[in-house]
C-alpha cells in the first residue's frame, strides 16, 4: 500500500475521534493508490493474483477507453479499466485504471468499495455523456452481466 498525504489525515483524524471516545474505522482495503505517469495508474482493492492465491472466485469486466467516445474526442485514448467483482454476491473486489485521469476516475471505485457495492450498482448509476467516467459504468456493467454496451 502507498502511503499517501491523504492517508496520513485520515490516520490523523481517526486517532483524534479514537481518543475522544468516537467509533473509528479504516478499510486499507479502500484506499486509492496513483501513479501520476502518463498516462496515469490508479488501483483500489484486491489484483488478480491476489483473489487467486486466495482461492476467492472473481469475475472481470475491462473496458478499453478506445471505445470511451470522451476519451477519442481528448486524443487520449490509450489504457483501460478492470473491475473485479464476487463471482457469488457481484461486491467489486478491486479496480484497477490505466488512462489518462484514472487517477481521479479510482475515486468513484473507492466510494462504491467503501459502501460495500457491487458490480451492478455501479453499472446502474447514470453517468453524464460523455466522460471518461462511463468508461468505468461499462466495466462494471461487464462485470456484473458479462457484456458492455459499447464494445
Amino acid at each position: 500500500m502507498t502511503v499517501n498525504r491523504n492517508l496520513s489525515i485520515t490516520i490523523g483524524i481517526l486517532c483524534v475521534e479514537g481518543i475522544t471516545g468516537q467509533a473509528v474505522h479504516l478499510d486499507y482495503n479502500c484506499v486509492p493508490s496513483v501513479i501520476y505517469t502518463h498516462p496515469e495508474v490508479a488501483w483500489i482493492g484486491k489484483t488478480e493474483e491476489q483473489l487467486k492465491a486466495a482461492n476467492t472466485t472473481y469475475k472481470v469486466g475491462k473496458f478499453p477507453l478506445a471505445a470511451n467516445s470522451r476519451a477519442k474526442t481528448n486524443g487520449d485514448a490509450d489504457g483501460f479499466i478492470k473491475v473485479l467483482g464476487d463471482k457469488k454476491t457481484d461486491r467489486i473486489l478491486g479496480v484497477h485504471l490505466l488512462g489518462s485521469g484514472a487517477g481521479e476516475l479510482v475515486n468513484e471505485a473507492a466510494l462504491a468499495m467503501e459502501y460495500g457495492a457491487a458490480c451492478e450498482d455501479i453499472a446502474r448509476v447514470c453517468h453524464a455523456h460523455p466522460t471518461v467516467s462511463e468508461a468505468l459504468r461499462e466495466a462494471s456493467m461487464a462485470a456484473s452481466i458479462g457484456t458492455a454496451i459499447n464494445f
